[in-house]
């Protein structure tokens, strides 16, 4: 079945604990692995340190869902991109460019200057948002992940430009 959700249809808000479920669902088919319920529960007990977001999915007459998520952490000016993906069958929409632009847009109100994040080597989709964002690789980090032993690469957006992030956070 192909969903093509709209503006109306998506909405961002932040996650809350009756989200728990649906983001470990998500998360668990992400990620060789996955973060722990403990994780998630850390930052929506500290929700005024970072974003920590989801995006729902809300249908005429259905019941909402959760179709992805963001987590960031706000650092002294910088920000650092913890966790952020789309469920499966909702992928190659737009949902993960527009949860992305619209943090940091957010990012952007709290004055922060730079953004980074690690990303698989091998996370070839990933990298193509990034880089649609306007994040560059800044380096490699060999075997970052301790799971795989696969490299990550580092990227960073620094400034964040405003209008560019404007653009690129409308659905549709």
């Amino acid at each position: 079945m192909t969903i093509d959700p709209g503006l109306s249809q998506l909405n961002l808000r932040p996650m809350t604990m009756s989200d728990l479920d649906e983001v470990l669902e998500i998360e668990s088919a992400s990620f060789p692995t996955p973060w722990p319920r403990d994780a998630f529960l850390h930052e929506i007990k500290h929700a005024h340190q970072n974003i920590c977001w989801v995006a729902e999915y809300a249908p005429e007459k259905a019941s909402a869902i959760v179709v992805g998520y963001i987590v960031i952490w706000l650092i002294r000016g910088t920000a650092h991109i913890a966790n952020l993906s789309v469920k499966l069958g909702f992928r190659k929409r737009g949902i993960g460019q527009y949860i992305l632009a619209n943090a940091l847009l957010t990012c952007v109100d709290a004055d922060v200057q730079g953004m980074m994040l690690e990303v698989r080597a091998s996370n070839v989709i990933a990298q193509k948002l990034y880089q649609k964002i306007g994040f560059e690789v800044i380096e490699k980090q060999a075997d970052y992940y301790k799971d795989t032993h696969e490299d990550a690469l580092v990227m960073m957006l620094s400034p964040l430009n405003r209008k560019n992030l404007a653009d690129l956070a409308n659905y549709g």
